[in-house]
């Protein structure tokens, strides 16, 4: 691929060879794009599209592999696509004509559905997000989230990673994904976006997220308590700026996560 792509989509490579290939499947055939699909093990078959380049990791988890997938980017934007998520039609179209609409955004992110085992529906990550919901109750077209956009991507969770379109330069300016912050990373990525360009957020279910399997949750799990901890510590400060209430309901949310997985450990 010679011409500059509009787009980048970044794939840590995990997981089955089907997963991968669906995956890429569900971008569609957008024709400006590049695939970058990062590998920390030997290179995976991947469907024979001239938009697909494989890129080798050496380890370090799935933030380093998106580190490298950013490093060598060529596009002014750039997307991500964890290889168990799919992306529904419209999505990449939808968000290429937002960012067109308005250069200014550094980010933006769509609602997603959760699917458990059996593909069982969790529900949407807007309808799970009460405050955020009542606040942007009757929004219907994509908006911006406003001045204390990091507030409000602090105080709930509903930024699903294969959602986001993002500036290349700016996240890089951000300084990509903490490796150290394990599956917290990506939140951490978003809420300093957040203090360098408006964040715009599409209220369609536009990706469906799946859910790894309840024993890998549980064994992850204090692994990613302690991250969100250390995210949450790290941005405090700058929250209470904007809005002191995010803070306590960012703590509650931890608190019901830390209750959470000890039921499932006990059970």
């Amino acid at each position: 691929m010679n011409t500059q792509p509009e787009i980048s989509i970044i794939i840590p490579a995990a997981g089955s060879v089907t997963s991968l290939r669906q995956a890429i499947d569900s971008i569609g055939d957008f024709p400006g794009c590049e695939i970058l699909v990062v590998t920390e093990r030997h290179a995976p078959p991947v469907p024979p599209d001239p938009r697909v380049v494989v890129l080798r990791a050496q380890g370090h988890g799935p933030n380093m592999a998106r580190n490298l997938g950013l490093a060598v980017a060529r596009a002014p934007l750039v997307a991500f696509l964890n290889p168990a998520d799919r992306w529904l039609p419209g999505k990449l179209d939808t968000q290429m004509m937002l960012h067109a609409a308005r250069s200014d955004v550094g980010m933006s992110f769509s609602d997603h559905v959760l699917l458990g085992n059996n593909r069982s529906d969790h529900g949407s990550a807007l309808d799970m997000a009460g405050g955020f919901r009542m606040r942007h109750a009757g929004r219907s077209l994509p908006f911006a989230l406003g001045e204390d956009a990091l507030a409000q991507l602090f105080a709930e969770d509903v930024v699903g990673i294969s959602t986001v379109v993002a500036q290349t330069a700016l996240l890089r300016d951000s300084g990509g994904f903490d490796p150290g912050l394990a599956a917290a990373g990506p939140w951490d990525a978003w809420l300093r976006l957040s203090t360098m360009a408006p964040v715009a957020c599409i209220p369609w279910v536009l990706a469906e997220q799946r859910l790894p399997p309840r024993a890998r949750r549980i064994q992850e799990a204090s692994a990613r308590l302690a991250a969100m901890r250390q995210v949450a510590k790290r941005h405090r400060d700058a929250v209470l700026c904007q809005d002191a209430a995010a803070v306590r309901h960012c703590a509650a949310r931890l608190l019901v996560n830390e209750a959470e997985h000890g039921q499932m450990v006990m059970n």
